[in-house]
């Protein structure tokens, strides 16, 4: 049913690593999450925008513009979003897109909104779409490109999709436990689902250990020298260090929980 759709967005660090967890085949994680048949996938196009500033191997932008132009992965642009706002406030959807973007800001930075886009508060007729849309797009292309605006404008997305679908929306998202963290404690209940997560969920759907143990690998691999991951003890007052396989053995011992902000909890 309609109903029980979920909508969930992907974020620039998810796609790429999410990319590059693959088998011998080249069959990759995200192949796998997009076949989660209760999603609807969107990305602000900030995101593919980041990706293709990067030199990245292996290439995701490949994948996604054709996600995109199958229709798997939605792309919303600031003019789709402030037009989504429209249908909701009317004349009023660019105030309601700076409160987003001001809310978004300050997640990461109280100083930042004001630095960036302050100068939007002195422009002339910002209720005029096209005027806004322009004033917009000269401050961002004044945030330097590694302040992360995708994740930023990402946020935005969020919020305005939170607005739409109501408890409804998922983000796969950085395993950066503090980006998540925001992304959870926003007032309303945005759920999260790391890499990890998506090891646990193709877990749950079935998928044999020994088939993952590659992608798994190759995730690994690429952490160098990362060799442990920060799970939630079992009464969840801190986070332990648990070697890399170990996290990915007990996942398919069944001794974890998936928390709202992405995290594993164990249970047992």
């Amino acid at each position: 049913m309609e109903m029980d759709k979920k909508y969930a967005l992907l974020d620039t660090d998810f796609l790429y690593k999410s990319h590059l967890a693959r088998n011998a085949d080249n069959h990759t994680l995200t192949d796998f999450v997009m076949e989660f048949a209760e999603y609807e996938f969107f990305c602000h196009e900030m995101i593919r925008e980041e990706l293709s500033r990067r030199e990245l191997t292996p290439d995701p932008n490949p994948w996604l513009e054709e996600r995109i132009k199958a229709g798997k992965v939605k792309l919303y642009t600031d003019r789709k979003i402030v037009s989504e706002l429209g249908k909701l406030y009317g004349e009023e959807a660019t105030n309601a897109y700076l409160e987003l973007l001001k809310n978004s800001c300050d997640i990461f930075n109280v100083d930042f909104y004001e630095q960036y886009y302050g100068s939007l508060s002195g422009t002339e007729n910002l209720k005029d779409v096209e005027v806004f849309l322009t004033a917009l797009k000269v401050c961002d292309e004044n945030v330097p490109h590694k302040k992360g605006l995708g994740e930023k404008k990402t946020y935005v997305l969020i919020q305005m999709m939170e607005i739409m679908y109501s408890n409804r929306v998922y983000v796969f998202c950085s395993d950066d436990f503090k980006a998540r963290q925001s992304i959870a404690s926003l007032e309303t209940p945005i759920y999260c689902i790391s890499i990890l997560g998506v090891f646990y969920k193709l877990m749950k759907s079935g998928k044999e250990k020994s088939e993952m143990q590659e992608y798994y690998d190759r995730l690994t691999a690429f952490l160098k020298t990362q060799t442990e991951y920060k799970v939630w003890s079992i009464s969840g007052h801190q986070r332990d260090s648990v070697p890399i396989q170990q996290v990915f053995d007990e996942i398919y011992d069944e001794k974890f929980r998936m928390l709202r902000n992405g995290d594993l909890q164990y249970i047992k």
